[in-house]
């Protein structure tokens, strides 16, 4: 279904500017009668003189065929076109407004048959025709330049009239329900994006719960197991750090290797069993600046790497779990300071937002940024932007954060840094 405006679908744009201004009309229809009346009268001063009567009804046949064409083009065609058009707008208040869609039809009824406007403005032109000549009669002779002048502004006059009742006037009706009928469009096709948009995202809500699905069967099956080896090779590096205190330093360093890389591991397994589960949150008064703070001194930062904080001291608490929003918190920074290899700055802010009742905290990293279509898929398991990882710590951290009543946004641009706000309860 095509849902451009009408106007957008070929309907002339220029015919509108002329149809809203009768005073434009009425100039175009007395140049051409005066036109048109000159040429008649050069035309009967070169024939045999003949009765007033003859010459007004052949002077209103000729007139009426000259101007013809002139109505045809400024009237007629515009108005079929504007009944075409309307017509075809399905949906449009006019359309299903029975009484209105009735009395528009009335109202154009003469426009759908030149013919019978041909003899309406015929007999009109005779008539008014007529009566000018009549008046001529009782006036002073004049020079036929003036005469042509006259006669062309005095009929204009008089049948400016029933060109409003049986052409502007429909013509200017019908260019006011098209409007509408554009209006109604327009709103229809924003709807339809907005729906557009909604299917788009309750389609990608719905793969990222399948594909969690698919991992939670996996990892329900193997990270039990993954972690009794990890947990047996950590207790032997435990072992032989304890038994051997003078070693020497290569195999010290080998030690620690190992046993960062178990850390390594384990964390991987805990991720991957809270992207699949996530129990249920315990809510308490946590305060950010507290979390944020213990959370820093636990990370290891680079000096590169710049922190600065603005969180109000008088700022309420948080009414979640502690230990889950902790988790989110930590992966966030991590991240963002992970996404700075060489360096920059890592801003946290906090704000109330009163009439909600919530707070609003933003981490934001002046790293390498995402592509639109990197954020397009940010909180999809098993994506991820960096060089090692499995795509599970933005996953744990939008499950956390909706289980705590909460939502989380991101803006990023590629080279400028990205931002995640999340938005919290507060405590009363």
């Amino acid at each position: 279904m095509d849902n451009q405006p009408l106007r957008e679908q070929g309907q002339p744009k220029v015919k509108r500017a002329y149809l809203r201004s009768p005073v434009w009309l009425f100039l175009i229809v007395a140049i051409s009668i005066t036109v048109a009346e000159t040429a008649i009268m050069f035309l009967f001063e070169q024939l045999p003189p003949m009765p007033s009567l003859v010459k007004n009804i052949m002077d209103g046949v000729l007139l009426t065929i000259l101007l013809f064409p002139v109505l045809y083009l400024f009237f007629f065609q515009p108005l079929k076109m504007h009944m075409a058009a309307l017509q075809q707008a399905e949906g449009s208040p006019e359309k299903k407004n029975g009484e209105q869609a009735g009395w528009l039809k009335t109202q154009v009824a003469i426009s759908h048959s030149p013919v019978r406007n041909l003899l309406v403005m015929a007999i009109s032109i005779m008539v008014g025709e007529t009566s000018i000549m009549f008046l001529f009669e009782q006036l002073p002779p004049m020079p036929p330049s003036a005469e042509n002048f006259a006669d062309g502004f005095l009929l204009t006059i008089l049948l400016f009239p029933i060109l409003y009742l049986f052409l502007l006037r429909p013509l200017r009706v019908h260019v006011a329900a098209l409007g509408q009928a554009e209006k109604s469009l327009r709103q229809q096709n924003e709807e339809l994006k907005e729906k557009t948009l909604q299917l788009i995202a309750a389609q990608e809500d719905l793969v990222r719960k399948e594909k969690l699905a698919v991992l939670g069967q996996v990892v329900g099956c193997i990270g039990h197991e993954l972690r009794n080896p990890l947990g047996v090779m950590s207790n032997a590096v435990y072992f032989l750090q304890t038994v051997l205190p003078a070693a020497d330093e290569t195999t010290r360093e080998y030690l620690n290797i190992i046993k960062d890389e178990i850390a390594n591991a384990n964390r991987i397994v805990t991720d991957l069993l809270d992207s699949v589960r996530s129990k249920p949150p315990h809510p308490e008064a946590v305060g950010v600046r507290k979390v944020i703070e213990r959370i820093l001194h636990q990370l290891t930062i680079p000096d590169s790497v710049s922190v600065r904080l603005d969180i109000p001291e008088a700022l309420p608490a948080l009414l979640v779990d502690a230990m889950q929003i902790k988790q989110v918190f930590r992966n966030l920074i991590s991240n963002g300071v992970e996404a700075m290899p060489g360096g920059g700055a890592l801003e946290i802010r906090a704000l109330e937002n009163k009439p909600d009742g919530t707070i609003t905290v933003s981490v934001r990293d002046s790293g390498s940024g995402m592509t639109p279509e990197q954020l397009g898929k940010l909180f999809q398991p098993l994506f991820t932007t960096k060089a090692r990882g499995i795509g599970l710590g933005l996953v744990v951290v939008k499950n956390l954060i909706e289980a705590n009543g909460g939502t989380v946004e991101v803006q990023s641009e590629a080279g400028k840094g990205s931002m995640f706000s999340i938005v919290l309860p507060a405590a009363q």
